[in-house]
């Protein structure tokens, strides 16, 4: 199969033009399939409760991409913890528990991540993690609106 193209008198300006478009629509090719997936690992990377869950939960925070993802939902949730250890590094794995003052247990679970945010009802609660074999814990109180209870809990060995 042969074609034959006849040759077509195109100005500098026109050419100028035409290149500057094909390169603005190589780069968006490039980059597009990048972007999707730095997005889809981090989404990966933090951890719900189940949809039927009486406590909405989201962990996560393992790198840039999940930490930002992270703190985009923030304000859906009115309990922000955050697990590091004793020089500020980032905890992931810890065993964790929120009770209500009658002792209890209101959702339990294991982080992903150093972040875990909780939707809790109005009241007091314990929340306690397991950090190195110990047992942390610290009383908060939530309400309906207004700020997030934000607890932070650090490792205490080296």
């Amino acid at each position: 199969m042969t074609t034959n193209l006849a040759p077509v008198s195109v100005g500098k300006t026109q050419m100028h033009g035409v290149r500057l478009g094909l390169i603005a629509i190589l780069v968006a090719l490039q980059c597009s399939p990048v972007l999707a997936v730095e997005v889809d690992d981090a989404a990966k990377s933090n951890v719900a409760s189940s949809p039927q869950a009486e406590v909405s939960w989201l962990s996560g925070g393992v790198g840039d991409e999940a930490m930002t993802e992270m703190h985009k939902v923030s304000t859906a949730y009115n309990v922000h913890l955050m697990l590091t250890g004793p020089h500020g590094n980032y905890l992931a794995g810890i065993p964790f528990k929120v009770s209500r003052r009658n002792g209890q247990v209101t959702v339990s679970g294991m982080t992903e991540g150093p972040l875990l945010y909780l939707k809790l009802p109005a009241g007091s609660y314990q929340i306690a993690v397991e950090i190195d074999g110990a047992w942390q814990t610290q009383r908060i109180q939530t309400s309906a609106s207004g700020q997030a209870a934000k607890v932070r809990f650090i490792a205490k060995g080296e």
